[in-house]
C-alpha cells in the first residue's frame, strides 16, 4: 500500500520554497545589520558607575544604568541612551556641579559632552539651570546651548528664562543669550 501524502507534491515544494525566500530576507537584512560594524557597540555595560581622576583626587563621577562605546564609529563616542547623573568636583569632595539627563553622548576626539532630554544642571551655590539640550566642551572649559533655558539663581532671588546659555564649566558664571518673561525679587528691607 502506498502512503497517502497529506499535500500534493507540487503544492508542499512551494511551501518550502516559500519558507526558504522569507528565511533568506530576514538573514540578507541581519547581515547587512551586522555588517554595520559603526552601529554595533563595542562595549556594552549596565549599571555602571565610574570616575575619573587627576592625579589622586577625584575630578568626575558618574552612574548611568546603560553606557555603550563606538570604537568602530568613523567618530568614535560613548552614549548613555537610559541617561546619566554626571557630578564634577572642586576637590575629592566638594560638588563644584552636577548635571542629570535622559540621554548623553561624549565625543572622544572632540572631548565634547552632549545632554539633551530633561537636563538638569547644579552649581554649588545652589543655582539650577533646566534645559532640553547642553554641551560641555571640555577642551575650551565651557558649557553652553541654543536652547530654551530656565535658570533659579538663588544668589540673585531671580527666575530667568531665555533662549541659549554660556557658562564656565562649575555654572558660576554664565551669561543667558535672549532674555524673556524673567522674574527677579527685590528685598525692600535691604
Amino acid at each position: 500500500m502506498k502512503p497517502i501524502a497529506p499535500y500534493p507534491p507540487t503544492l508542499a515544494a512551494l511551501l518550502l520554497a516559500a519558507l526558504a525566500c522569507a528565511s533568506c530576507k530576514s538573514s540578507i537584512e541581519r547581515i547587512r545589520e551586522i555588517n554595520d560594524i559603526q552601529s554595533i557597540p563595542s562595549l556594552r555595560i549596565e549599571n555602571l558607575t565610574g570616575r575619573m581622576t587627576e592625579l589622586g583626587g577625584i575630578k568626575v563621577r558618574y552612574a548611568t544604568p546603560e553606557l555603550r562605546q563606538f570604537h568602530f564609529a568613523e567618530e568614535k563616542y560613548t552614549d548613555f541612551p537610559k541617561g546619566i547623573e554626571l557630578y564634577r568636583y572642586l576637590d575629592s569632595v566638594t560638588v563644584e556641579a552636577s548635571v542629570v539627563a535622559d540621554y548623553a553622548i561624549y565625543y572622544d576626539a572632540k572631548d565634547l559632552w552632549e545632554a539633551t532630554g530633561n537636563v538638569l544642571v547644579k552649581n554649588m551655590e545652589g543655582d539650577e539651570l533646566s534645559t532640553e539640550k547642553l554641551f560641555w566642551n571640555q577642551k575650551t572649559k565651557k558649557v553652553y546651548t541654543d536652547a530654551l533655558v530656565k535658570i533659579v539663581d538663588t544668589k540673585k532671588g531671580a527666575t530667568i528664562f531665555g533662549k541659549g546659555l554660556i557658562s564656565d564649566e562649575s555654572f558660576t558664571d554664565y551669561e543667558v543669550q535672549e532674555i524673556f518673561n524673567s522674574v527677579i525679587y527685590v528685598d525692600d528691607e535691604k
